[in-house]
């Protein structure tokens, strides 16, 4: 498997067997890199933008339901509460199926917006002190490549950067109480499976 990391304004990096890391940010503390992924593809052009939802369901998959589980019942969460909040399913979900049909793997979809202005654009409010660069990223994983929710989770965890966030290990990620789970499976595209948590914290 191939894991890689974004770094704003920058390029993704990667390699074999390699795992994310976090980015440290200046003010608004720390923003993860978190991303897992597979073998290379060409882009379709197609444009992408979240959908407002309305009474749009929480976790449709098994696979969504699997990973909320891991995350929730780890025993180094470190979290009050998680509760899934359905505009992030939604762009999580979106998120990953983007990947598997554009073909891409990042944090910033080829349209060059990222977590932050996606989850706005949907309609969920984040904090005012949250990046509001269009790449930007305070609040997302994501893996690729890994056929099962257990492989994608047991990946995330070996990686620091991953377990901190998914984890709520830093004071920063533990105040991000509401989350969504995305999962996507499209056996023509570079990697498959594509994987995508989203934690935030509500605004403002």
């Amino acid at each position: 498997m191939r894991h890689a990391v974004w770094r704003r304004r920058g390029a993704l990096l990667g390699g074999i067997l390699a795992l994310v890391g976090l980015l440290l940010a200046s003010p608004g503390g720390l923003i993860p890199g978190n991303e897992v992924a597979a073998q290379g593809g060409s882009m379709t052009p197609r444009a992408y933008l979240p959908l407002i939802a309305h009474n749009f369901p929480c976790l449709v998959h098994p696979e969504e339901e699997e990973i909320a589980r891991y995350m929730i019942e780890h025993p180094d969460q470190q979290r009050s509460s998680l509760t899934c909040h359905p505009i992030l399913a939604q762009v999580a979900r979106e998120r990953a199926e983007d990947m598997a049909r554009r073909r891409y793997f990042g944090h910033v979809n080829p349209d060059g917006y990222g977590p932050n202005y996606l989850v706005r654009q949907a309609g969920y409010v984040l904090p005012t002190y949250y990046d509001t660069e269009p790449d930007a990223n305070n609040i997302e994983s994501i893996a690729a490549g890994y056929p099962t929710a257990e492989a994608a989770w047991d990946a995330w965890m070996n990686s620091e950067g991953h377990r901190t966030h998914l984890l709520g290990l830093h004071p920063f990620f533990a105040e991000q109480i509401e989350y969504g789970v995305g999962y996507a499976y499209d056996p023509t595209s570079p990697y498959v499976y594509y994987w995508v948590v989203i934690t935030a914290k509500p605004g403002p």
